[in-house]
């Protein structure tokens, strides 16, 4: 398994990480996974809730084996655009992982902003989100 899915801060913050090499299998696997736990999470907040953002930690990513398409694919038959999904915040393994990442999440049509560090997310989702204010990362 080349991921792990976790909340950060429960029902707000889902952090997605990678590690080793990222196959389009595991892609197809965590999508509907990180879905089904937004919609939990949306279902526990209310309709009118606050916004489930993501982190997706990719620093440990040693290669992504997945192609620009593949991944506007998988993501177009998995993801449910009923959610109320927040920002997305990237941590990226390098420039040209950085590249695909933002340029596949502005085809996908999400809100994102790619950092350097789990600390610089959580800095900017509290800049975004006035509800996170008090949220301290917890100790890695």
């Amino acid at each position: 398994m080349a991921y792990q899915l976790s909340w950060l801060l429960e029902n707000r913050i889902l952090l997605i990480r990678y590690q080793g090499t990222l196959t389009l299998k595991d892609l197809e696997t965590y999508l509907p996974e990180a879905a089904r736990m937004r919609d939990q999470a949306n279902a526990f907040l209310g309709a009118n809730g606050p916004l489930v953002h993501t982190i997706t930690d990719a620093s440990q990513m040693e290669k992504n084996a997945i192609s620009l398409p593949e991944a506007l694919q998988a993501t177009r038959l998995t993801v449910n655009n009923q959610q109320r999904v927040g920002w997305s915040v990237y941590i990226s393994a390098g420039v040209i992982d950085r590249f695909f990442s933002t340029a596949g999440h502005q085809l996908a049509g999400v809100r994102y902003r790619a950092v350097d560090s789990i600390d610089e997310a959580v800095a900017f989702l509290k800049s975004v989100d006035d509800t996170l204010s008090d949220f301290v990362l917890p100790p890695a």
